[in-house]
């Protein structure tokens, strides 16, 4: 039977498999955690027997992973009773490093934001119609958090902040995901969330005056169930925050910026 395939004809219609160690699959729970927030700088992580245990693997695969964790720069393992598996903090660049680190990574970018336009506009839109009084009461904690961290200039120039809020941030997004009632769309926000871990965390030592921007309204328009406005909102949103990120460019570099459009 002839193939129906319409893309390249010289790619192969099958793509090859590469086995993963298991230690591998460790490292990837694990670093996303770390990237969507669940663990911030300064906490601790479960012992190893306990994350052995829970993640039904042994302790010298555990131990694989927190290797390559600790290689990455994302956790610190001391051994002995006072010791135990830190997350770190991200090593934040200096001015000059920005320019370079944001020109190196501006494909990157952009792809993450359309990707989080084109899903995230949606599930903001049909959580406004399913959302439950669980869904909201878990972004009304999220909301109140990132209100305190950005309530002054003085909490808003604390370093340590940043973190906190980008992990209520993520759970705010992600509760939203959640009351869209539609994995797909979970799974793909929780993606973006962990893409943009690294160059937020990197190129940002304040809590920008508009961070916390739109989150309320995202919020309010969800709550009356106003499907529209809760999408509009959340597309004024992403556009804002990447905007931040273009504005630490030089004057000279911005007018490459590319639009972020969806069909409506």
């Amino acid at each position: 039977m002839k193939s129906l395939f319409f893309g390249d004809p010289s790619e192969p219609l099958i793509n090859s498999i590469r086995a993963s160690a298991t230690y591998d699959l460790v490292v990837e729970q694990l670093r996303r955690a770390i990237f969507l927030g669940r663990f911030i700088p300064g906490d601790k992580l479960p012992p190893e027997r306990e994350l052995a245990s829970q993640m039904l693997v042994s302790r010298t695969t555990i131990r694989e992973a927190l290797r390559v964790l600790e290689g990455e720069g994302l956790i610190t393992v001391k051994r002995g009773a006072a010791g135990g598996l830190t997350v770190l903090g991200q090593g934040r660049l200096r001015p000059a490093e920005i320019e370079v680190y944001l020109e190196s990574q501006h494909e990157l970018i952009d792809s993450v934001f359309e990707f989080r336009v084109a899903n995230e506009c949606l599930a903001a839109s049909l959580a406004a119609t399913r959302r439950t009084k669980k869904h909201l009461d878990r972004m009304s904690k999220a909301l109140q958090i990132m209100a305190d961290l950005c309530s002054t200039p003085q909490t808003r120039a604390v370093t340590e902040n940043i973190a906190m809020f980008l992990s209520r941030d993520s759970e705010f997004h992600l509760a939203i995901a959640e009351a869209s009632s539609n994995k797909f769309l979970m799974a793909a926000i929780e993606e973006s969330r962990a893409a943009m871990f690294l160059p937020i965390g990197k190129v940002f030592t304040r809590l920008e005056d508009n961070a916390n921007d739109h989150h309320e309204a995202i919020y309010q328009a969800i709550k009356d169930r106003n499907p529209e406005l809760a999408a509009q909102t959340m597309r004024l949103h992403i556009e804002a925050t990447r905007a931040s990120l273009h504005n630490l460019l030089p004057k000279s570099r911005r007018t490459r910026k590319k639009q972020i459009s969806v069909p409506a």
